[in-house]
């Protein structure tokens, strides 16, 4: 364990978590520009890439295979599913229109960069432009094993793969920055899309809250103790083995069309995801929301916190086409997503977390969906589920659009 890097992402989450409650001052005019979200994000980030800390494996897998099950457990069990059956159809349909807009947008965006520039679309084998490209698509729709696997498929040369890892790198992290500052704004885009501005995103009971803010700090039973250590143990004990049956069922080919069934990353936030729900329907946990919204988010500020740590460009080789190219693909996926708002009435909210559980995965979609409430996280946890699931059907469709538009 790199203890001075875990420290210091401790330290970040008390330091943020602390200062975003003030509700005067300083931080209250400073959380006011930049969101106490990408705060965490930027200053491990930031760490890392100075050199005062190294990207620690062990952080991220403690963030990931702990601390991410055990917080989208507590938050999703304080949901109230039905309300969050009620979101999901529209939800739901605006995320597919984000895929579309990824599957469709790169090969477009390459088509017409090639008018100007014919030789980004000229073949030159495994260091042709379009299959570096369509290594990007397999990352933003299904994570690492995505990019690997489209690299292999298409045989992309091992240059091209780091220069289209260095613009994925940099084009994710604008993106999600967007998505974040985009919380802040979402009544304007609500007033220009639909009319409206009196959205109802709230699936936590906030007359509960409000009451419970006016006594002492209650803490849960025992009994509820018990139930979420025995969820949490379940989740950490069944993704392996899960993961290791379906690997000998499906093989541990990642080109395979059901090689996300192998991930121990899908089951656990599967299996967190859904023991919360079942647990939400007990009501065990609405009846100290205080201390569980606490408790929820200060782990999910540890899980961003982490992620920040994981951002090292000082190896990064950029090229201004991959850039060009991603910058139109994601204002194309952008303009996709509002014709979705406006088809399907949907909150922009469902826009932010749809496009970023497509282009980053399930913790980066909860990190969007806590930014716009922390109730949301659910939602963005399974959109990203169902982005791994459906990831490498979507890839495979944008690899033969890709190879239309280069001939």
């Amino acid at each position: 364990m790199n203890l001075p890097s875990l420290l210091f992402v401790i330290a970040v989450t008390i330091f943020v978590a602390w200062s975003s409650k003030k509700e005067d001052g300083f931080f209250v005019r400073f959380y006011k520009w930049v969101p106490s979200i990408l705060l965490l994000y930027l200053l491990p980030a930031v760490a890392v890439n100075i050199g005062l800390f190294k990207a620690g494996n062990a952080v991220r897998l403690l963030a990931m295979d702990s601390a991410l099950p055990l917080c989208l457990i507590i938050l999703t069990a304080i949901i109230h599913l039905p309300d969050l059956l009620k979101i999901s159809r529209p939800g739901l349909l605006t995320f597919f229109a984000g895929t579309a807009g990824i599957v469709v947008g790169g090969p477009l965006a390459l088509a017409v960069f090639g008018i100007f520039l014919p030789d980004l679309i000229a073949d030159n084998g495994a260091d042709s432009i379009w299959k570096g490209l369509v290594c990007i698509t397999g990352g933003w729709i299904n994570g690492t094993p995505g990019q690997l696997s489209m690299k292999e498929v298409y045989g992309t040369s091992e240059p091209l793969f780091l220069t289209a890892l260095a613009a994925d790198i940099l084009l994710q992290n604008i993106w999600l920055f967007f998505l974040l500052y985009s919380a802040k704004f979402q009544d304007y885009f609500n007033r220009k899309l639909l009319g409206k501005t009196d959205i109802d995103h709230d699936l936590v009971d906030n007359e509960e809250m409000k009451r419970e803010a006016k006594e002492p700090l209650h803490y849960p039973p025992l009994k509820v103790w018990l139930i979420l250590a025995l969820a949490l143990a379940a989740v950490l004990l069944l993704s392996p083995w899960l993961a290791d049956f379906f690997a000998q069922k499906t093989g541990t080919d990642e080109d395979g069309a059901w090689s996300f069934l192998s991930k121990k990353s899908l089951w656990l936030v599967l299996l967190s995801t859904s023991l919360g729900l079942a647990i939400s329907g007990t009501g065990l946990f609405q009846k100290n929301l205080r201390f569980w919204t606490g408790l929820g988010n200060g782990l999910l500020f540890f899980v961003i916190a982490s992620i920040g740590m994981q951002l090292d460009l000082h190896e990064a080789e950029f090229k201004l086409s991959f850039l060009g190219i991603g910058g139109l693909w994601l204002l194309i996926h952008l303009a996709i997503l509002l014709l979705a708002v406006k088809a399907f009435k949907a909150p922009w909210h469902f826009a932010a977390i749809g496009s970023q559980a497509n282009i980053g995965g399930p913790a980066s979609a909860s990190v969007v969906a806590s930014a716009f409430h922390p109730s949301l996280v659910s939602l963005g946890v399974l959109l990203g589920v169902l982005s791994n699931v459906v990831g490498n059907y979507a890839n495979l469709l944008a690899g033969m659009l890709y190879q239309l538009v280069a001939g």
